[in-house]
């Protein structure tokens, strides 16, 4: 698991400025090593109670943007939605030997990380909540429609440009890069609809709360909520599933059926747009701060293509 900077690590401005804004002094953290960005991702514990709270410097600017893009669309969420409410966004300036942070807070969730693979219960709470997300309806204009900010173009771009290092992926995949790319033209109109969306759900944005037939899941990480189409979710967290040792992604299904109504061809058509994007990034260089993400990426895609050819039944 990557390791992520703990609290006592910060640099003292910085702590003191979250501090100062919570109003009340830290006096034990528990950082969360998950996930896929470089910041602090830490329960913080207070006399005023806990609190979860993310930092990154500025110079970080995906991240840093990603952080402040959690709290503005997670404040919007409806109030019965399983997430954590957000708190607050805090810039912290630079001084003399530090350059400038952004920290974000969240109220923390009393519970724990999925374990990997994701099986059994803990993969059935986590696809029950992919289904409780894609039932909550958003009317226009609450958050950006999904349909605009899927990429959708990966594949047809894979088609085009024959990266070095295609070919490394499953020779169907890139033999009918063509023919998928006519699917994917299809993604954005698939995507649309009514419904919440995450937009990044997997093992590592979720948390288990309760015990035993209780068990749930809560929804974290929230930068890229949308309104769209309510399949997306489950669709797009099961090829994480399986790439992290999970079942595959029909036999998730079997137990936790696509909302009624689903339209097969739009879930394959968004399929490809997903799978495109994995394979495509995964070929692109380490982003700053992340090494591990384009591995997993990969992985991502190479499950994302065995699916997409039993979809097709190539």
């Amino acid at each position: 698991m990557r390791r992520r900077p703990t609290w006592s690590e910060l640099p003292p401005s910085v702590r003191a400025a979250v501090e100062a804004r919570l109003g009340t002094r830290v006096t034990a953290a528990t950082s969360h090593d998950g996930g896929y960005s470089p910041g602090l991702a830490s329960t913080l514990s207070t006399a005023a109670g806990p609190v979860f709270v993310k930092a990154v410097p500025v110079a970080e600017e995906f991240s840093a943007r990603v952080y402040r893009q959690e709290v503005e669309r997670s404040s919007v969420l409806p109030p019965d939605v399983p997430a954590p409410r957000a708190r607050w966004v805090l810039d912290v300036p630079a001084d003399g030997t530090e350059g400038g942070w952004v920290a974000v807070a969240f109220d923390a969730v009393p519970g724990r990380a999925p374990r990997t693979p994701l099986i059994g219960p803990e993969l059935g709470a986590v696809a029950r909540l992919a289904r409780e997300i894609g039932a909550v309806e958003i009317a226009p204009g609450v958050l950006p429609e999904l349909a605009d900010e899927l990429d959708v173009t990966c594949t047809a771009d894979l088609a085009a440009d024959r990266p070095p290092g295609l070919a490394t992926y499953d020779p169907w995949f890139v033999e009918h890069l063509d023919d998928l790319a006519a699917l994917e033209e299809h993604a954005a109109a698939a995507a649309r609809g009514g419904a919440l969306v995450h937009g990044d759900l997997r093992a590592d944005n979720a948390v288990l709360v309760g015990p035993g037939d209780d068990l749930r899941a809560v929804a974290v990480d929230w930068p890229y909520a949308n309104r769209g189409a309510a399949f997306f979710d489950l669709v797009g967290m099961l090829p994480a599933v399986q790439a992290e040792g999970g079942p595959a992604p029909e036999e998730v299904l079997a137990r936790h059926p696509l909302p009624a109504g689903t339209d097969d061809d739009a879930v394959t058509a968004v399929l490809v747009a997903l799978v495109g994007y994995f394979v495509a990034r995964s070929l692109e260089p380490d982003p700053p701060g992340i090494p591990h993400v384009r591995a997993f990426q990969r992985a991502q895609g190479a499950a994302g293509i065995a699916w997409l050819r039993r979809r097709l039944r190539a």
